[in-house]
């Protein structure tokens, strides 16, 4: 389950929960520019959860929240730029 949460200063998070009482056990961290941009900052999942794919949902939710919004997306993280550059074919329309 992946939640976004925004502040009122563009900043925001999307979560990602195995359930609705579960531990948060990865997210990515964000910010919503003026300029209809969505700078990926930061992605974290927890070590025991590694391998699982909630990096890549977490990035999907982005993309999808992203063409939802009309906004392109700056991948200043490592692994989401890493995962949009490998597929441009997924996310060439959001870069």
């Amino acid at each position: 389950m992946i939640e976004a949460k925004w502040k009122d200063n563009g900043e925001g998070i999307f979560e990602y929960k195995e359930g609705p009482e579960a531990a948060v056990s990865g997210f990515m961290d964000l910010l919503q520019t003026e300029s209809g941009k969505l700078v990926i900052k930061h992605t974290e999942v927890d070590e025991n959860m590694s391998g699982r794919g909630i990096g890549k949902q977490l990035l999907e939710a982005v993309a999808d929240y992203s063409r939802a919004n009309d906004l392109k997306i700056l991948p200043v993280c490592p692994f989401a730029k890493n995962i949009m550059y490998r597929f441009p074919d997924k996310y060439k329309d959001l870069l």
